[in-house]
């Protein structure tokens, strides 16, 4: 690192290093880890001064930087959190939850056959694809029936 790239990172650091970890301070809301993170973006600073001294826009590097060191914690905060594996419980002892389908819930003033295209299409999560060939139609006809059914049933559930 030469004179130069030297004197740029310390006054960037001298300018930025307290905003950067007011920053952090508000994504992650941990001071010591803000701070450490601030100090791992100058480290970097250091390590690379060509690039940041080189750049367009250093105090954009710095950011830029410091925004994907803070992303990768938020990250691995995220994959840390204790999950609840809901196998271990056996629920079906204290309740056991009715099987409903979507027939039950599809409004009545639907023709049948717009029922059917409904219903395999949202219950049993059929494709276009599936459904045109059943229905021995093409797809794109398919995708306009079924669209229609649709927007029936948003008619009639706004009255």
């Amino acid at each position: 690192m030469d004179q130069r790239e030297l004197e740029l990172i310390s006054s960037m650091h001298s300018k930025h290093a307290l905003s950067m970890a007011c920053l952090t301070y508000r994504r992650i809301g941990d001071a010591e880890l803000s701070e450490d993170l601030v100090q791992e973006t100058f480290l970097i600073a250091c390590c690379k001064p060509d690039e940041v001294y080189n750049h367009e826009n250093p105090e954009g590097w710095l950011y830029s930087t410091l925004k994907k060191l803070t992303m990768r914690e938020m990250t691995k905060a995220y994959r840390s959190e204790v999950r609840i594996d809901l196998d271990d419980y056996n629920f079906a002892d204290e309740y056991e939850e009715p099987e409903l389908f979507m027939e039950s819930y599809i409004l009545q003033g639907l023709s049948d056959s717009e029922r059917e295209l409904i219903l395999w299409r949202v219950d049993e999560g059929r494709s276009f694809k599936e459904i045109s060939d059943i229905k021995g139609i093409s797809e794109m006809a398919c995708r306009k029936r079924v669209s229609r059914a649709f927007m029936k049933c948003r008619k009639l559930l706004i009255k």
